[in-house]
């Protein structure tokens, strides 16, 4: 009866397993715009967890519910010179409209965020990381200064998401 009641050892400490991923928008098709889709292809070669959206910000309420931290990458357009990386964490706060997120859609990432956290299903936290573009036409080729910017900007990734981890959580 022993082995019955008490068959499985006393649960330890509950640890909490951090979920961290990052969605990389984009269109490999607009020049600059490329930046999510080329960084997810090296984050994936590094076996980084990226989230399929298909440059739709929308699509990310789904698969962001319930994940400790996401970075976004995209692609900016706020005046800076290209190639220049912008990162922004806005804590509890909405992200900034200023930045420019270089979204071909109505419903921009912003907008996604505060729409995640209005109906509960936003990450606990969010980092963007904004590469700044300047040709967004379609069929334009990404910039040499864009181009230039890419591994940085994936090693800045991996970074954000081991360093996601906070006090109390372990690696997944």
């Amino acid at each position: 009866v022993h082995l019955l009641r008490h068959a499985l050892p006393q649960a330890r400490s509950r640890t909490h397993v951090s979920l961290r991923a990052a969605a990389c928008l984009g269109s490999r098709y607009r020049g600059d715009d490329a930046v999510g889709p080329l960084v997810a292809d090296r984050l994936r070669a590094a076996g980084a967890t990226v989230l399929e959206c298909d440059d739709e910000p929308t699509r990310l309420l789904d698969a962001w519910a319930g994940l400790d931290l996401v970075v976004i990458v995209d692609a900016v357009f706020s005046g800076a010179a290209a190639g220049t990386v912008h990162r922004v964490d806005p804590g509890d706060g909405p992200l900034p409209r200023d930045l420019g997120l270089a979204s071909t859609h109505a419903f921009s990432v912003p907008d996604a965020l505060e729409l995640g956290r209005a109906l509960g299903r936003a990450p606990r936290r969010v980092v963007v990381i904004g590469v700044e573009g300047a040709a967004f036409g379609m069929g334009d080729p990404v910039t040499a200064e864009v181009e230039a910017a890419l591994d940085g900007v994936a090693e800045s990734v991996l970074a954000e998401l081991r360093e996601g981890l906070r006090e109390g959580e372990c690696d997944a």
